[in-house]
């Protein structure tokens, strides 16, 4: 007997305030490079895709919800029943037109009280393709603070601007990393929370992977509201922070921590992590790097250093001496070696490439927020590195 086709309901409402703010921004950002949107290709406009679940059984149930956005309207569109056989097809009101309509369609789908997203449909292109969403079963999140791990944290630290008095304005990256199979979720109060540094104020949301509105900040503590679906999710925080020493805890495991510092600074003392090379984020723009690996429930304390103590000239031309001495000794001595012996230079590791496209996304919102950079670079701009990050190692040049 052939199976029934997909049971549809009609939407007609808009997507009011309390809707999922991460479903707009997501559909947004991801948007190709106006270079790629040229391209037209005639297809049928529909959208035939299909649920996938992590468990070893088809998924079954459930309604697909149609979602159009565009510059001055967006909302649900059409809804379906998924197929007993996990696959649903969905008609969409017209093919994507990036070039003149500019909208995009993405679908949705709410599982065991979590709403999950599929990719957005920007060019006809799209369509040619098995459209897939994504859904995992939940789980209690795990009680206490830093309950999810950090797959890596980085903090940008910068003066306040002159006439703003003393202290330190800081850009913090904190990277989740659900580690299980299942989306954590909590009966009551936050999923996840996490202590910021003492005295941290002036405390504001970043552009990252959780909505702006799933994050607040109080006191001392930043939570996160919505459910964590397995994977790594990004938390941008910009805080203000008072004069030396100061103390970062990072309770719970860390992957990878790094403290920069912009220059010029004074001398500083980072426990436990060790100072490492600098880095020039922008032309003229250099920060002092301080970072470690696998840390357990440590706390980072930041203080002025000792200057360096400054020698007579008469005992640094005499060390200088010897060490010129002993240098041309060992040319002499050491045996000699051949082209072929030449090191070759160390390749970039997927940690620090990682690493460098990280800091390249925070310190693009940072200047997106500041009001440096327009919405359509920014955009273009966070998309392509993105697109690098999700790219596996070893997959291509960046």
């Amino acid at each position: 007997m052939a199976a029934s086709p997909p049971e549809r309901r009609p939407l007609r409402g808009r997507l009011h305030a309390g809707a999922p703010a991460g479903a707009l921004l997501l559909a947004l950002v991801l948007l190709p490079p106006p270079a790629l949107l040229g391209a037209q290709t005639p297809a049928e406009p529909v959208l035939r895709g299909r649920v996938e679940s992590d468990s070893s059984t088809t998924f079954q149930g459930g309604i697909v919800v149609l979602h159009r956005v565009a510059p001055d309207d967006a909302g649900e569109v059409d809804s379906v029943r998924v197929g007993p056989d996990g696959d649903f097809s969905i008609a969409l009101p017209s093919v994507p037109d990036p070039g003149g309509r500019s909208e995009v369609y993405f679908a949705s789908l709410r599982h065991q009280g979590v709403v999950y997203f599929g990719p957005p449909i920007a060019v006809a292109a799209q369509l040619d393709s098995l459209y897939r969403i994504q859904v995992h079963d939940t789980a209690a999140a795990p009680p206490g603070p830093a309950s999810v791990p950090l797959a890596v944290r980085y903090l940008l630290v910068d003066p306040l601007p002159e006439g703003a008095g003393e202290g330190w304005r800081v850009t913090d990256l904190l990277q989740l990393r659900n580690e299980g199979g299942r989306t954590l979720v909590a009966a009551e109060g936050p999923v996840w929370r996490y202590p910021l540094p003492a005295g941290a104020a002036d405390v504001e949301v970043g552009t990252g992977d959780v909505a702006p509105g799933a994050v607040q900040a109080d006191g001392d503590t930043v939570r996160v509201s919505m459910p964590l679906p397995p994977g790594e999710r990004q938390v941008v925080l910009r805080y203000r922070v008072p004069a030396l020493p100061l103390s970062i805890p990072a309770p719970g495991r860390t992957g990878q921590m790094e403290v920069l510092v912009r220059e010029p600074a004074p001398s500083l003392d980072v426990t436990p992590l060790q100072a490492v090379e600098s880095v020039e984020m922008e032309p003229g723009i250099t920060y002092r790097r301080f970072a470690g690996v696998d840390l357990q429930d440590a706390v980072v304390r930041v203080a002025e250093g000792r200057e360096p103590v400054e020698l007579p000239v008469r005992t640094v031309m005499v060390v200088l001496g010897l060490v010129l001495a002993a240098a041309g000794l060992w040319g002499f001595l050491r045996p000699r070696a051949g082209p072929e012996a030449a090191t070759p230079p160390r390749p970039v590791t997927p940690a620090e490439r990682r690493e460098a496209l990280l800091l390249e996304i925070a310190r693009l919102d940072e200047r997106h927020d500041r009001g440096d950079l327009d919405e359509s670079a920014w955009r273009t701009r966070r998309e392509e590195l993105l697109a690098l990050l999700r790219r596996p190692p070893g997959s291509g040049t960046p």
